[in-house]
């Protein structure tokens, strides 16, 4: 297998600018006939899925998602979780599948499946809501996660079948993590109400993440994807990025680095980062995306700032999907490589995961347009 992603990372001249469909598993299952909240009692099975769709969409990558197994019922209209034999939950259908827990209580701080997948669960109140919640979050250690999800590497690499790329999905240890597990509103006021808190949480939050990718890397995945999506200028400033984000992004990089220097690191902020993209180089990511236009800023104004030697990814409306032709999304990426591939450094893809109505056909318009222009 030719690795035209991670050798486009590795900064080698590659023919043609590497694809990166970033599909979720509502998507995934839809592509592959698959009823996605079913595949929420088979983690391998869902996460393979998400491979094979990225395969079937000729993309040259797939992430890796790690799957919490939850028992899924399914009332009238309503789905629920169940557990131990009464509900925990209503089941989100239209937005990511996750469990609305009818109290904070019902998540076990130190159940390592719950903590691993703790985006998988909602609650109305704050899970992490002082000190001592955050101390009783037990981190897994590394025997833990292998043992959990050893089979879910396999089963992906099987389904990736030497033609597509696997990427380790190492979520957030900074705002994003906050977000989860303090409430929107409740982590924007304590970032200047009780920064000490946010800042203990965000070490937490790290722990976590760097454990995933020591699991990743463990597994011989060397792409490795951190996601701080909401960590965008539409949410907080570029002081408060750089006191509180900034840190964990570096710790992230620094750490897989030292752990293993042929490792590549992306990162995956939604909205507006231009104020803050010499930042991001400074933490040492190996590559910034989605670059979402949604933001408002286009892929010539961070190639600028970042210049021509700089891995960039992303670019596409992720509403293209939705709204668009197949042929018009291949023009849209044709546009976005032109401006972003710059000997090479570049990876054409959606600006944030693409929605469930994504059609093959649209997904695929993004490989048309990298092999129309290959060199």
């Amino acid at each position: 297998m030719t690795d035209i992603l991670k050798d486009a990372m590795d900064g080698k001249e590659v023919a043609r600018a590497p694809v990166l469909a970033k599909i979720w598993l509502d998507l995934a299952a839809g592509l592959m006939a698959r009823d996605w909240l079913s595949l929420f009692e088979d983690p391998d099975l869902a996460a393979a899925t998400v491979v094979e769709a990225a395969r079937l969409c000729r993309s040259d990558g797939a992430r890796v998602f790690l799957f919490a197994r939850r028992k899924i019922c399914r009332e009238a209209d309503d789905c629920w979780q169940w557990k131990e034999g009464r509900r925990l939950g209503r089941v989100d259908q239209q937005g990511g599948g996750a469990t609305l827990l009818s109290s904070r209580l019902d998540f076990d701080l130190e159940d390592p499946e719950m903590v691993i997948h703790y985006q998988a669960f909602r609650c109305r109140n704050p899970i992490l809501e002082t000190r001592e919640d955050v101390e009783r979050f037990r981190i897994p250690s590394l025997a833990e996660f292998e043992r959990l999800y050893g089979n879910t590497v396999k089963r992906c690499r099987e389904a990736a079948g030497g033609e597509v790329s696997l990427i380790g999905d190492c979520n957030s240890g900074s705002l994003a993590f906050c977000v989860a597990m303090h409430g929107m509103g409740e982590t924007l006021l304590d970032l200047y109400d009780e920064p000490k808190l946010i800042h203990a949480m965000m070490k937490k939050g790290m722990e976590l993440s760097l454990m995933q990718a020591r699991f990743f890397l463990s597994q011989g995945i060397r792409i490795l994807r951190y996601n701080d999506s909401v960590a965008n200028m539409k949410v907080i400033s570029p002081d408060c990025w750089r006191e509180f984000v900034a840190p964990c992004i570096t710790q992230f990089c620094e750490e897989v680095h030292a752990l293993c220097p042929t490792a590549r690191v992306y990162c995956h902020i939604c909205g507006d980062v231009l104020p803050v993209i010499p930042d991001l180089v400074a933490t040492g990511l190996d590559c910034i995306a989605p670059l979402d236009p949604l933001g408002g800023r286009s892929i010539r104004e961070i190639r600028e700032a970042v210049g021509d030697s700089y891995m960039l990814m992303g670019g596409v409306n992720t509403l293209s999907f939705v709204q668009n032709t197949p042929t018009e999304i291949r023009e849209e990426a044709k546009s976005c490589i032109r401006e972003g591939f710059r000997q090479g450094h570049f990876a054409v893809g959606s600006g944030c995961s693409m929605p469930r109505a994504s059609t093959l056909a649209g997904i695929r318009a993004l490989a048309e347009a990298s092999r129309e222009l290959a060199l």
